[in-house]
Formats: structure tokens, C-alpha cells, sequence
């Protein structure tokens, strides 16, 4: 259940002496398919002693608010009832990730931590594991296939991730079995919130409040994860690779808030798929390309370049003929407050922008799009690359994603071949207006996000 997942992030030996191993969830925040916390299970019952699990908000972000904070608290409430059933206590403190794991750390036989991509993140765990006493293990639970068995170094293309990952997959293809604590921690005495409400959450945070929460259209939780992964097994994957990409319909899963947060695992969906469909399908094998190649290639993507949620981290072509039109006239330049704000010329992407404003979302096509005419309306790509990044993080529940560094640097053309040069765009891939009027019905879309506005 472990194998390839599990990794020391130091040479401390654990200590037995402690009073409680300790699991600090982040990434990974649900109770169920959750291997970092059945690891965390495992240790406490091989020393048997308690575990405790701490999860630790923080309001420093710059682009905090209250839509990202709103869906991850009303699934942290969820997993912290589910887990405290199991007899595991679950700590929740305001307080930053490494300060708050170093103070519960003092009294732990071993630290165990869920992993994460991105660079901030990753900076907590170093610094954790290199300044406390303890054992400090690692564990990965948000991929299928673990990153770094697939590949040691940074893989260009999304047909080469496939074809790597498809000789593993079988291998992984496991549920994660749940281990019964020995040891109660329920009753230990250790400083927690104790606060049972949302609402009361956010009135302590020093977050946005200006940024609209979305919970007609998603309401956080591992619950509402499983409800949507039914609709979308029982009513939408039959038409999957057909209907996808149409803006118009409501054939995409609609997980990715979800998984973002790791209400649901993964794995889950994978297996939960496959009771119910052959793994030949097409359209299996269409949301299988999007959720494990596409979303973990992202995953690589991030690990090994620092420079992810950068212009500076596309592939040295794509910069190349970017910076060669960089002089090329726009017949149309629109500042980030145009953009924020839904007025440009074209109806078409100012309903993507409704959409991410009004649902915390964009359909995967649209995205796309949307991603595309900033580059081309913006005087220069980098400037484009950092108003992409930041209305996606702003506004996006999936936003600080790899998947959302992944998708925008496909834009800029990472992961992608030049094609014919073109103004503006050089020679990376181009998409206009005329192409969604071929492909849908695309007014039809416009309507939908136009009612409110």
C-alpha cells in the first residue's frame, strides 16, 4: 500500500520516547484513500502510542479570500468529524505550517507529512525535517502514479508521461486499506480551535472578503466530491469524449476544486471508475488522459522547474518567437482591471471571465481560450503570463494548482510543438473566435454567463 509512496525527508531516527506520532495534513485533506494517514496509523500502532492530526490555516497569502477559504473550511470541518470517529484527534490552530509542526513536533515519535508540488510548500517540509529531532517521513497520495517513479527529471510532452505511465499504472491500481488505531487520542489535552462553524472561521481570518463565495455551485467537502463523481459515472462519462470539450454542455466531471483540496483522492476515481466501465473505453480512457497523464505530467512539471508559474520557465522556443513579435501590433491591448473585470471586445471571453468570477471555474476549453487572447491582447508575453496567473489564483477554487500552471504554460506553448508562425503568437498555437463558432453553439454559453452581469 506504501511502496514507492513513502519518503524520509531526514536521517533522525524516531523517537520513542515521544508521546504521540504526529500526521500534519495539507494536501491531502480527506480521511478516506488517504495513504498518508493510514502511514500515520501504521507508525502509531508499531509504537503503540496515539495519533494526533494538526492542520494549520494560515491568512498571509496575498491572494487570500474567502471563496478559497469557504470550500477548503466546509471540507476540513467534514474530515475532521470523520477522522475524530476513527478515535484520532484532530487538532485545527491558526497558526503558519512549519511554526505550528515544529511546536507539536517536540513531543512526537515522528512526523509524517503529506506531499505537495509547488514551491512554498515544498520550502515548509525542508525546513521542518532539517530542524526538528524526529523522523520525518513524506507520504504521496494526490497522484495515481507516484511522480518520481515515472520519471527523475522533467518530462516535455504529454504523449511520453503516457507512455511511461502506462507500464506502471497496474501497479498502483490499489485501494488503500484503513487501519484501526490501538491507541485512542481523543481524550489527549492539546490547544485546539474549537469552533464547529464556517462562518466563525472566517470572521477570524484576515483574508479578501470581496471576492464572492460560489456555494450554489460548489459547497466543499469529500462528500460533495463523491455526489459529483456519481452524477459523472452514471450520467455524463457514457459521452465523455465526445461532449467534453463543448463549452454548452455539462459532460466534465467537475472534480478539480475537489481534487485541488484533496477532498477526493485520485485513486479513488480511478478505481471507482473502473467498477463500472471497461478500461478500454473511449471515454474512459478520454477522462483518464485528463485526470492522470495531463494532471500529473502537471505534477512533474512543477517538481523539477522551479519556474512553473513563470514566463521565464517555458521552453526556451516558445520565449524565443514570443519575444521575436513582441513588437507586433495588437488590434486590441486591455489592462488587468479590463480583464478582472470582464470588458474586452469579445463576448466570448468575457464569458469565461463571467464564469470564473460568478462559479470559481472556467470550463476546461474556455480556459484555453481565455488563456490564449491574453496573450494576444497584452503588449508583451510575460506581462500576459502574470495576468493569467493571477486571475486564475485569485478567482479559480482550483486555482495555485500545478493543473493551472500546467494549463496556462500549455498556452504559451509548453508541452506543445511550433506551428505556423503568425502574428503575435509566433509560432505557438493559436485559437480564435471563429473556431468556437464552428465547434458549439457558443452564444448559447454566452447566454448562460451573461444573466448576472
Amino acid at each position: 500500500m506504501f511502496e514507492n509512496r513513502v519518503f524520509k525527508l531526514n536521517d533522525n531516527p524516531d523517537n520513542k520516547q515521544g508521546k504521540y506520532v504526529l500526521y500534519v495534513m495539507e494536501a491531502s485533506q480527506r480521511e478516506e484513500y488517504n495513504h498518508a494517514l493510514e502511514y500515520a496509523i501504521k507508525k502509531a500502532n508499531q509504537m503503540e502510542k496515539p495519533l494526533i492530526v494538526a492542520f494549520f490555516i494560515t491568512d498571509f497569502y496575498k491572494q487570500s479570500n474567502q471563496r478559497y477559504y469557504r470550500f477548503m473550511l466546509e471540507g476540513i470541518l467534514k474530515t475532521k468529524k470523520v477522522i475524530e470517529e476513527r478515535g484520532i484527534k484532530f487538532i485545527i490552530r491558526k497558526q503558519k505550517y512549519t511554526e505550528g509542526t515544529l511546536d507539536l513536533g517536540k513531543e512526537s515519535i515522528c512526523i509524517v507529512l503529506d506531499r505537495n508540488y509547488l514551491k512554498t510548500q515544498r520550502t515548509w517540509r525542508k525546513e521542518i525535517s532539517q530542524k526538528v529531532s524526529v523522523s520525518v517521513y513524506e507520504v504521496e497520495s494526490d497522484v495515481v502514479v507516484p511522480i518520481e517513479i515515472v520519471s527523475e527529471k522533467m518530462v516535455p510532452y504529454a504523449y511520453l508521461y503516457k507512455s511511461k505511465i502506462e507500464k506502471l499504472i497496474d501497479k498502483f491500481l490499489n485501494p488503500v486499506e484503513k487501519l484501526q488505531p490501538k491507541v485512542s487520542s481523543l481524550t489527549l489535552d492539546i490547544e485546539s480551535l474549537e469552533i464547529d462553524s464556517v462562518e466563525e472561521f472566517l470572521k477570524i481570518l484576515n483574508i479578501d472578503k470581496t471576492v464572492s463565495t460560489v456555494e450554489n455551485h460548489f459547497v466543499g467537502g469529500y462528500d460533495e466530491a463523491e455526489k459529483r463523481l456519481k452524477i459523472f459515472i452514471e450520467k455524463k462519462l457514457y459521452r465523455y469524449a465526445e461532449l467534453r470539450s463543448d463549452p454548452t454542455k455539462d459532460y466534465t466531471s467537475n472534480l478539480s476544486p475537489y481534487l485541488h483540496f484533496g477532498q477526493i483522492s485520485p485513486l479513488k476515481i480511478v478505481l471507482q471508475i473502473l467498477k463500472h466501465y471497461n478500461r478500454e473505453d473511449e471515454n474512459v480512457k478520454s477522462f483518464f488522459n485528463e485526470m492522470i497523464v495531463w494532471r500529473e505530467l502537471s505534477r512533474n512539471y512543477c517538481w523539477f522547474n522551479p519556474l512553473y508559474n513563470h514566463y521565464e520557465g517555458l521552453p526556451k522556443w516558445a520565449k524565443d518567437t514570443l519575444e521575436e513579435h513582441i513588437k507586433d501590433k495588437r488590434d486590441y491591448l486591455y489592462s488587468l482591471e479590463d480583464f478582472e473585470n470582464a470588458k474586452t471586445h469579445d463576448p466570448y471571453w468575457n464569458a469565461a471571465q463571467k464564469e470564473l468570477l460568478k462559479t470559481g471555474k472556467i470550463h476546461n476549453y474556455m480556459r484555453m481560450y481565455w488563456a490564449k487572447k491574453i496573450l494576444e491582447w497584452t503588449d508583451n508575453p510575460k506581462t500576459a503570463f502574470d495576468i493569467a496567473c493571477y486571475l486564475n489564483d485569485k478567482y479559480a477554487l482550483d486555482g495555485r494548482d500545478p493543473n493551472g500552471y500546467g494549463g496556462i504554460s500549455w498556452c504559451f506553448g509548453n508541452f506543445d510543438r511550433p506551428w505556423q508562425e503568425r502574428k503575435i503568437f509566433g509560432k505557438v498555437r493559436y485559437m480564435n473566435d471563429k473556431g468556437l463558432e464552428r465547434k458549439f453553439n457558443i452564444k448559447e454559453y454566452v447566454n448562460k454567463y451573461d444573466n448576472d452581469f
